[in-house]
């Protein structure tokens, strides 16, 4: 079962980097392998945010759909994911979000993620480093084409 966790400096505010992860109905656009995105539910309040959401996944042939808690705590500018329904056994990714001045901050990315088909989930683990920093990296990408 991958487990990583990485911290990365990012040129761009807290905030605008935080707004990016949340906007889950545009991963379709720019996520690797992500085939479709959708906010089913969102539930705002002023100390935390509530989203579950669908992501299509699919690579060739296969096609997964998995149903996801997004919980957003403003407090600690945290994010955190964890699965609902669908091919994953366990999730929970945490995004942390550290201010170092204005116009930068260091996110710290966690990820721990096993899959319940046992065959499929060997294969993910053999690509999981590669997946993982490609989709990191789609977010860099993504910051670099939406945040002015």
């Amino acid at each position: 079962m991958p487990i990583k966790k990485i911290k990365k400096k990012f040129n761009y505010s807290k905030k605008d980097l935080i707004e990016l992860v949340l906007k889950i109905n545009d991963y379709k656009i720019f996520l690797p392998w992500c085939i479709n995105s959708k906010i089913l539910t969102l539930n705002k309040n002023r100390k935390d945010l509530k989203i579950i959401a669908d992501l299509e996944i699919g690579f060739k042939s296969f096609r997964e759909i998995y149903t996801s808690k997004v919980l957003y705590d403003n407090q600690n500018s945290k994010i955190e994911v964890t699965s609902v329904s669908g091919n994953i056994k366990k999730l929970l990714n945490i995004w942390e979000f550290e201010i170092i001045d204005k116009k930068s901050c260091n996110v710290i990315f966690y990820i721990d993620i096993q899959l319940k088909n046992p065959i499929v989930n060997i294969l993910f683990n053999k690509f999981f480093d590669f997946g993982f920093e490609k989709i990191l990296n789609s977010f860099e990408q993504r910051a670099r084409e939406t945040i002015k």
